[in-house]
């Protein structure tokens, strides 16, 4: 877990370490990542980074967590099957056009794996539950073969619907 070290940094500094982290992990697998070049990418001390970060799974899983917070702002509502398509498409253009996209395409690519698997969130209806599952796999789908893009939105459109109805 972050440090509350880290937390309280000042803000100059705090962006500097976050991004040498973006850095090392949008150009590096998490297995291949070094503490090394991101301590000197920040300008800190080796041991200043263990103070801030356990490892660098929990430095990795800090700045994914940074970037899903800053991808998923200002995403339209939800409701109708139209507005789950186009929420999707939203979160890929917004994922094309950020510092991240870098960084999610790396997660997607071969991080994914080496953090274990985890379970969907559970929902409130099935029907919603299916529709998150679907909307996630669309966008997982995309990034790794982006040029699938307009026939995975439409793939999703229809089974967004059939499951809405």
């Amino acid at each position: 877990m972050v440090s509350t070290t880290f937390m309280n940094l000042a803000q100059p500094k705090k962006a500097r370490v976050t991004q040498a982290l973006l850095q090392e992990f949008s150009a590096h697998p998490l297995a291949e990542a070094q503490v090394a070049r991101i301590v000197t990418a920040a300008g800190i001390a080796r041991g200043a980074f263990y103070k801030y970060f356990t490892d660098l799974t929990d430095a990795y899983q800090y700045l994914f967590g940074q970037a899903m917070r800053a991808i998923h702002a200002g995403l339209p509502g939800q409701g109708s099957a139209a507005d789950y398509v186009a929420a999707t498409r939203a979160f890929l253009d917004s994922v094309q056009d950020s510092e991240y996209g870098a960084l999610i395409q790396q997660h997607f690519r071969a991080n994914e794996s080496v953090l274990g698997n985890r379970p969907s969130a559970l929902a409130e209806t099935p029907s919603a539950w299916a529709v998150a599952v679907l909307c996630h796999q669309t966008i997982k789908d995309v990034i790794l073969a982006p040029d699938t893009q307009a026939a995975r939105l439409q793939q999703l459109a229809a089974a967004v619907a059939k499951i809405r109805r």
